[in-house]
Protein backbone atom coordinates (compact mmCIF):
# COMPACT_ATOMS: atom_id res chain seq x y z
CA UNK A 1 0.00 0.00 0.00
CA UNK A 2 1.32 3.44 -0.98
CA UNK A 3 1.49 5.81 2.01
CA UNK A 4 -0.54 9.00 1.64
CA UNK A 5 -0.02 12.27 3.48
CA UNK A 6 -2.54 15.12 3.77
CA UNK A 7 -1.10 18.62 4.28
CA UNK A 8 -3.28 21.60 5.16
CA UNK A 9 -1.69 24.54 3.32
CA UNK A 10 -4.27 27.10 4.49
CA UNK A 11 -3.13 30.05 6.57
CA UNK A 12 -4.89 30.66 9.88
CA UNK A 13 -7.31 33.59 10.26
CA UNK A 14 -7.10 35.29 13.65
CA UNK A 15 -7.78 38.60 15.38
CA UNK A 16 -5.21 41.25 14.55
CA UNK A 17 -3.70 39.33 11.65
CA UNK A 18 -2.06 41.05 8.70
CA UNK A 19 -4.18 42.66 6.00
CA UNK A 20 -3.30 44.33 2.72
CA UNK A 21 -3.92 47.77 4.21
CA UNK A 22 -6.64 50.38 3.66
CA UNK A 23 -9.28 49.99 2.32
CA UNK A 24 -8.96 46.34 3.39
CA UNK A 25 -10.30 46.06 6.96
CA UNK A 26 -8.56 44.33 9.84
CA UNK A 27 -9.99 41.04 11.03
CA UNK A 28 -11.51 40.73 14.49
CA UNK A 29 -12.99 37.45 15.68
CA UNK A 30 -15.25 38.20 18.67
CA UNK A 31 -18.07 36.48 20.59
CA UNK A 32 -21.54 37.00 19.16
CA UNK A 33 -23.05 37.90 22.50
CA UNK A 34 -26.32 36.89 24.10
CA UNK A 35 -29.04 35.53 21.81
CA UNK A 36 -32.34 36.67 23.26
CA UNK A 37 -34.69 34.39 21.35
CA UNK A 38 -33.43 31.15 22.95
CA UNK A 39 -33.64 30.12 26.61
CA UNK A 40 -30.14 28.72 26.94
CA UNK A 41 -26.62 30.03 26.47
CA UNK A 42 -25.10 29.43 23.05
CA UNK A 43 -21.70 30.18 21.60
CA UNK A 44 -20.94 31.69 18.20
CA UNK A 45 -18.54 34.26 16.77
CA UNK A 46 -18.68 37.36 14.59
CA UNK A 47 -15.94 37.67 11.97
CA UNK A 48 -15.53 41.43 11.67
CA UNK A 49 -13.38 42.62 8.81
CA UNK A 50 -13.76 39.52 6.65
CA UNK A 51 -13.23 40.29 2.97
CA UNK A 52 -12.61 38.44 -0.26
CA UNK A 53 -8.82 38.52 0.17
CA UNK A 54 -8.64 37.56 3.83
CA UNK A 55 -6.11 34.84 4.63
CA UNK A 56 -5.69 32.15 1.97
CA UNK A 57 -7.98 32.89 -0.99
CA UNK A 58 -8.79 31.63 -4.48
CA UNK A 59 -9.17 34.18 -7.27
CA UNK A 60 -10.30 34.28 -10.91
CA UNK A 61 -9.07 36.73 -13.58
CA UNK A 62 -12.16 38.86 -12.88
CA UNK A 63 -10.03 40.56 -10.20
CA UNK A 64 -8.54 42.64 -13.03
CA UNK A 65 -10.81 41.92 -16.00
CA UNK A 66 -14.17 42.40 -14.26
CA UNK A 67 -17.17 41.39 -16.37
CA UNK A 68 -14.87 40.26 -19.21
CA UNK A 69 -14.03 37.28 -16.99
CA UNK A 70 -16.12 35.12 -14.63
CA UNK A 71 -16.99 35.16 -10.92
CA UNK A 72 -15.63 32.50 -8.60
CA UNK A 73 -19.02 30.89 -8.07
CA UNK A 74 -19.14 29.92 -11.78
CA UNK A 75 -16.23 27.49 -11.35
CA UNK A 76 -17.41 23.88 -11.31
CA UNK A 77 -16.38 22.42 -7.96
CA UNK A 78 -15.24 19.24 -9.74
CA UNK A 79 -12.37 21.23 -11.23
CA UNK A 80 -11.13 22.14 -7.75
CA UNK A 81 -10.83 18.63 -6.31
CA UNK A 82 -7.69 16.47 -6.70
CA UNK A 83 -5.97 18.81 -9.16
CA UNK A 84 -2.63 17.30 -10.32
CA UNK A 85 -0.05 19.56 -8.70
CA UNK A 86 3.63 20.44 -8.94
CA UNK A 87 5.32 22.13 -5.98
CA UNK A 88 8.38 24.16 -6.98
CA UNK A 89 10.77 24.45 -4.04
CA UNK A 90 13.02 27.44 -4.56
CA UNK A 91 16.44 28.21 -3.19
CA UNK A 92 16.11 31.96 -2.72
CA UNK A 93 19.04 32.29 -0.28
CA UNK A 94 17.11 35.06 1.46
CA UNK A 95 16.65 37.08 -1.73
CA UNK A 96 13.23 38.69 -2.13
CA UNK A 97 13.21 38.82 -5.93
CA UNK A 98 12.30 35.48 -7.47
CA UNK A 99 14.13 35.29 -10.77
CA UNK A 100 13.52 33.25 -13.88
CA UNK A 101 16.73 31.34 -13.12
CA UNK A 102 15.34 30.25 -9.73
CA UNK A 103 12.12 29.05 -11.34
CA UNK A 104 13.92 27.22 -14.14
CA UNK A 105 16.24 25.51 -11.67
CA UNK A 106 13.26 24.29 -9.62
CA UNK A 107 11.55 23.00 -12.77
CA UNK A 108 14.57 20.82 -13.53
CA UNK A 109 13.84 18.85 -10.34
CA UNK A 110 10.06 18.69 -10.86
CA UNK A 111 7.70 16.51 -12.85
CA UNK A 112 5.25 18.96 -14.41
CA UNK A 113 2.51 18.60 -17.01
CA UNK A 114 0.78 21.50 -18.74
CA UNK A 115 -2.50 22.25 -16.98
CA UNK A 116 -1.30 21.20 -13.52
CA UNK A 117 -1.62 23.41 -10.50
CA UNK A 118 1.76 25.04 -9.89
CA UNK A 119 2.63 26.02 -6.30
CA UNK A 120 5.77 28.06 -5.63
CA UNK A 121 7.46 27.47 -2.28
CA UNK A 122 9.93 30.11 -1.11
CA UNK A 123 9.89 28.67 2.43
CA UNK A 124 8.01 31.80 3.50
CA UNK A 125 4.80 30.37 4.95
CA UNK A 126 6.40 29.95 8.37
CA UNK A 127 6.41 33.76 8.68
CA UNK A 128 2.59 33.99 8.55
CA UNK A 129 2.29 35.55 12.01
CA UNK A 130 5.36 37.80 11.88
CA UNK A 131 4.89 41.58 11.98
CA UNK A 132 6.87 42.15 8.76
CA UNK A 133 5.12 39.34 6.86
CA UNK A 134 3.84 41.63 4.10
CA UNK A 135 6.77 44.04 3.88
CA UNK A 136 9.41 41.33 3.42
CA UNK A 137 7.39 39.16 1.04
CA UNK A 138 9.23 37.68 -1.93
CA UNK A 139 7.96 38.74 -5.35
CA UNK A 140 8.19 37.52 -8.94
CA UNK A 141 10.39 39.29 -11.45
CA UNK A 142 8.84 40.00 -14.83
CA UNK A 143 10.94 37.29 -16.50
CA UNK A 144 10.07 34.73 -13.81
CA UNK A 145 6.36 35.31 -14.34
CA UNK A 146 6.72 35.14 -18.11
CA UNK A 147 8.47 31.77 -17.80
CA UNK A 148 5.69 30.49 -15.52
CA UNK A 149 3.00 31.69 -17.94
CA UNK A 150 4.75 29.83 -20.77
CA UNK A 151 4.13 26.59 -18.84
CA UNK A 152 0.33 27.19 -18.92
CA UNK A 153 -0.70 26.07 -15.43
CA UNK A 154 -4.38 25.77 -14.52
CA UNK A 155 -3.69 27.44 -11.17
CA UNK A 156 -0.72 29.32 -9.73
CA UNK A 157 -0.16 29.58 -5.99
CA UNK A 158 2.58 30.59 -3.58
CA UNK A 159 3.53 30.70 0.09
CA UNK A 160 4.13 34.47 -0.02
CA UNK A 161 1.47 37.21 -0.07
CA UNK A 162 2.70 39.85 -2.53
CA UNK A 163 3.65 38.72 -6.00
CA UNK A 164 4.77 42.17 -7.16
CA UNK A 165 7.18 44.76 -5.79
CA UNK A 166 5.10 47.81 -4.89
CA UNK A 167 8.14 50.12 -5.06
CA UNK A 168 9.34 48.66 -8.37
CA UNK A 169 6.34 47.14 -10.18
CA UNK A 170 7.29 44.35 -12.56
CA UNK A 171 4.47 44.91 -15.05
CA UNK A 172 3.19 41.35 -15.48
CA UNK A 173 -0.37 41.58 -14.14
CA UNK A 174 -2.17 42.10 -17.45
CA UNK A 175 -0.37 39.11 -18.95
CA UNK A 176 -1.16 36.98 -15.91
CA UNK A 177 -4.89 37.67 -15.87
CA UNK A 178 -5.21 37.42 -19.66
CA UNK A 179 -3.79 33.89 -19.39
CA UNK A 180 -6.94 32.74 -17.52
CA UNK A 181 -5.05 31.20 -14.59
CA UNK A 182 -6.54 30.87 -11.11
CA UNK A 183 -4.59 32.43 -8.24
CA UNK A 184 -4.22 30.72 -4.86
CA UNK A 185 -2.34 32.57 -2.14
CA UNK A 186 -0.86 32.95 0.32
CA UNK A 187 -0.16 29.42 1.58
CA UNK A 188 1.69 27.73 4.42
CA UNK A 189 3.62 24.46 4.86
CA UNK A 190 4.40 23.94 1.17
CA UNK A 191 7.88 22.80 2.17
CA UNK A 192 6.25 19.69 3.68
CA UNK A 193 5.05 18.44 0.31
CA UNK A 194 6.80 15.22 -0.73
CA UNK A 195 6.21 12.29 -3.04
CA UNK A 196 5.92 11.65 -6.76
CA UNK A 197 2.18 12.32 -6.94
CA UNK A 198 0.71 15.46 -5.39
CA UNK A 199 -2.84 16.71 -5.81
CA UNK A 200 -4.58 19.85 -4.58
CA UNK A 201 -8.12 20.35 -3.37
CA UNK A 202 -9.16 23.96 -2.82
CA UNK A 203 -12.69 24.89 -1.77
CA UNK A 204 -13.61 28.59 -1.51
CA UNK A 205 -16.62 29.68 0.49
CA UNK A 206 -19.66 30.01 -1.79
CA UNK A 207 -20.33 33.72 -2.24
CA UNK A 208 -22.18 35.36 -5.13
CA UNK A 209 -20.76 38.16 -7.27
CA UNK A 210 -17.13 37.97 -6.19
CA UNK A 211 -13.91 37.25 -8.06
CA UNK A 212 -12.22 35.77 -4.99
CA UNK A 213 -12.98 34.34 -1.56
CA UNK A 214 -11.25 32.73 1.44
CA UNK A 215 -10.82 29.00 1.04
CA UNK A 216 -9.48 25.80 2.59
CA UNK A 217 -6.65 24.24 0.60
CA UNK A 218 -5.09 20.82 1.19
CA UNK A 219 -2.49 18.72 -0.57
CA UNK A 220 -2.60 14.96 -0.95
CA UNK A 221 0.89 13.50 -1.32
CA UNK A 222 1.77 9.94 -2.35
Amino acid sequence: MIAMKIIDITGEIYTGMWSYGSPFPEINVRPLGEVGFVKYKIYAEVFEGMNSQCGTYLETPAHLLGDESYPLIDLDVERLVDIPTTVLKLNTMGQREITAEMIKSAFEKASYCEGDALLVCADYGKRWKESDYLNLSPYFSFDAMQFILSKKPFLLGSDFPRWDNLERPQGFWQDFYNADILMLAPLVDLEKATGDKVSLTVLPIKVEKTCCAPCRAVLKCR
